[in-house]
C-alpha cells in the first residue's frame, strides 16, 4: 500500500513562510473521500524551521534535516497531525504497485511538480523514493501539459516485476 504517497503532496514545507504545495499522486490512483477536493490543501503548514528566504533553500533544508535527524515524512507527520492521509480513504484496498515501478505526480494544473523542495514516497513505513528537489529531480511538463512528474524507484520496480 502506498500509505505515504500523499506525503509527496507537501514538498515545500521548509522553503516558505507558509507552504502552498498542491497536487496529488496520479498513479497509483488514490481513492479520495467523497466530495473532497483532490488538489486543495488539506492543512496550511507554516515554516517548520527558520531557513530564511532566498539562496540555497534545498541545501538549507538538507542541513536542518540532517542536524535534527528528520525525514520529510517526519516533518509532515509532525505538522499535519490527524490529517496524515489527506483526503484519501484508508478503508479501501491498497492499490497495486504500478507495473513500470514509477509513481506519477501531477500538479493541480495538470503538469509535474511546480515547487522547489523535497519529496518522499513510502510503501507503508518503507521509503521507496526520495528527491532533494523534486521539481528538478523529477521534471514533468508545464501547466496544462498533461505530463506528470515520474518518480522512479528501483524498489518499486523490483516489487512490480515480482508480481
Amino acid at each position: 500500500m502506498l500509505a505515504g504517497a500523499a506525503l509527496a503532496a507537501i514538498t515545500v514545507l521548509g522553503f516558505a513562510p507558509h507552504a502552498d504545495a498542491h497536487g496529488n499522486v496520479k498513479e497509483p490512483k488514490p481513492t479520495f473521500e467523497s466530495g473532497k477536493s483532490t488538489v486543495e490543501w488539506v492543512v496550511n503548514i507554516d515554516n517548520f524551521w527558520d531557513v530564511g528566504s532566498g539562496g540555497d533553500q534545498v541545501g538549507k533544508f538538507k542541513t536542518m534535516a540532517k542536524e535534527k535527524g528528520m525525514s520529510v515524512r517526519d516533518v509532515v507527520l509532525e505538522m499535519v497531525k490527524d490529517k496524515k492521509c489527506g483526503y484519501t480513504r484508508t478503508d479501501v484496498d491498497p492499490q497495486p504497485i504500478p507495473s513500470d515501478g514509477n509513481v506519477k505526480w501531477r500538479s493541480n494544473r495538470d503538469g509535474g511538480f511546480g515547487h522547489t523542495g523535497p519529496c518522499e514516497v513510502y510503501i507503508d513505513d518503507k521509503m521507496v523514493a526520495h528527491g532533494d528537489n523534486c521539481e528538478e529531480d523529477f521534471p514533468g511538463g508545464g501547466d496544462e501539459s498533461n505530463k506528470p512528474s515520474i518518480i522512479p524507484s528501483t524498489i518499486l520496480r523490483a516489487a512490480a516485476s515480482a508480481h
